[in-house]
């Protein structure tokens, strides 16, 4: 057993000095399950990262953590100080954009390109392509949440192995990130029940796509984009209309046409349960990010603005950190304080576990990120739960959402934002159709794929760090 070391900029609360409290992100559910996996395999995790203010020393969990101030134009230096105080073979978790010394045989992660704003100087972008280049050539292997890196490093820098960049995406607990119940009062059985009868109506839906495609005549003309896609949308009438030959009770053909009228539309068993129980409350958007300028709060709070007021049984909840007293922070405050629509605006912090009730209380969730994104948690967890998700076509977002299929995907900008989400506000169906296929994708995404990958990377970097022997 040894000391494993992660260096990192944030992992506990150092923003807010909370130092005893994980911080809600992205990269610190990242550091907190990645600190798992090594605890499982019998070592000892430990997390050096930045203060903004004092150093600090505290334990969450199983995990010491150590925290650094350091000078904001000379993050180098403090990650320098953090590989001198690290007690076991180190991986750096963040910062690899930054010219840091790194320590030979270490471990690096890239948990997101943040330097893909547009508006960013030529010059800086060609520093952080020195810098990374600097990276591939200073540590053993980087792992990459997201293709989006892998693609920058090929056309960016130099390197023989093509092995060295590994690709582990984000992943999600998709045994408990599950579909909402119709409504949450429902016992346990009846949620089992439910959730089954959900699984089957997607088999069935597909089942009869199977059998229209087998059954279409050989020597029929292929369709055209835009005619396979009416067919598509008219499959269960069209098969209905051949049962309607067979039967003769008027009776039966109507109660047959509704079923069919649901079906085309997009609506299951479940989703009907869904709908009896949603048509008294109001449709609720759900943001589950940081409120932070690179995760799209600021056209997020614009598109809410048009949204509230266009339709009025709406409402939009912000499910995430914030800084309080920065600028975006205090931005947002003001906002939701000042709105002519605030009691339908709400914000809330949950915990890692928590964030599901926020995603079994909403409708549709909003990826809006303008800049800086992996594979988002937030979205994995979002289409785990079977919601239809919007997000903006950046970074690893792409590999996660495949646009009109399982979410929609629109560029980061307040106009395209704000259509997508009033096409998923006014149509009930379509939310039904895209939450289906996001929890399918979401499968592919669990997280027990992601430790088993991230273990065979351990045990392979740790045999060469010479773990077997101990380290001090």
């Amino acid at each position: 057993m040894g000391v494993v070391s992660i260096l990192t900029h944030s992992f506990t609360d150092g923003y807010n000095r909370e130092f005893a409290r994980v911080f809600g992100g992205g990269l610190e559910r990242y550091i907190l399950d990645l600190c798992s996996v090594i605890h499982e395999m019998g070592h000892i995790p430990e997390v050096h990262q930045l203060s903004y203010f004092e150093a600090f020393q505290t334990r969450t969990g199983q995990i010491d953590v150590f925290g650094y101030p350091y000078d904001m134009n000379d993050v180098p230096e403090a990650f320098a100080r953090m590989a001198e105080a690290a007690r076991g073979p180190i991986i750096y978790a963040s910062c690899i954009w930054q010219p840091i010394a790194y320590k030979p045989g270490s471990l690096g992660i890239c948990h997101g390109i943040n330097w893909d704003r547009p508006g960013l100087p030529l010059e800086t972008k060609q520093q952080v392509a020195e810098h990374i280049q600097q990276a591939v050539d200073g540590l053993l292997n980087i792992v990459s949440v997201d293709s989006h890196f892998q693609t920058y490093c090929r056309a960016s820098c130099t390197f023989s192995d093509p092995a060295q960049l590994i690709l582990i995406p984000n992943a999600v607990d998709t045994l408990y990130f599950t579909p909402a119940p119709p409504r949450r009062q429902m016992q346990q059985d009846q949620e089992a029940q439910w959730l089954s009868q959900w699984k089957e109506d997607l088999d069935q839906q597909e089942d009869s796509l199977d059998r229209i495609f087998i059954s279409s005549t050989p020597d029929a003309p292929p369709p055209s984009l835009e005619q396979d896609h009416n067919a598509v949308d008219d499959i269960p009438e069209n098969m209905l209309k051949q049962e309607h030959e067979v039967q003769s009770e008027e009776n039966e053909e109507s109660k047959k046409s509704e079923e069919s009228k649901e079906h085309s539309a997009g609506f299951t068993v479940a989703s009907k349960l869904n709908e009896q129980s949603a048509s008294s409350r109001p449709v609720r958007i759900l943001y589950p990010r940081r409120v932070s300028l690179e995760r799209g709060i600021i056209p997020m709070m614009l598109a809410a603005d048009q949204l509230l007021g266009a339709f009025s049984d709406l409402e939009i909840e912000f499910a995430g950190e914030l800084v309080e007293g920065s600028t975006v922070g205090r931005s947002f405050r003001y906002w939701h304080r000042t709105h002519p629509h605030a009691d339908r605006i709400f914000h809330r912090t949950y915990d890692f576990r928590d964030i599901r009730e926020a995603y079994h209380h909403a409708d549709i969730a909003v990826i809006p990120t303008i800049f800086s994104e992996g594979t988002s948690y937030a979205c994995l967890e979002a289409m785990s739960c079977g919601l239809p998700v919007v997000a903006s076509n950046v970074g690893g977002l792409n590999d996660l959402i495949q646009d009109g299929f399982n979410g929609l995907l629109v560029p980061p900008n307040q106009e395209a934002l704000t259509a997508a989400l009033v096409r998923l506000v006014q149509d009930r169906a379509e939310r039904e159709r895209l939450g289906i296929y996001a929890r399918e994708t979401a499968l592919a995404y669990d997280l027990s794929r992601w430790k088993r990958k991230w273990s065979e990377v351990l045990r392979t970097f740790l045999a060469d760090a010479d773990m077997k022997e101990g380290v001090r």
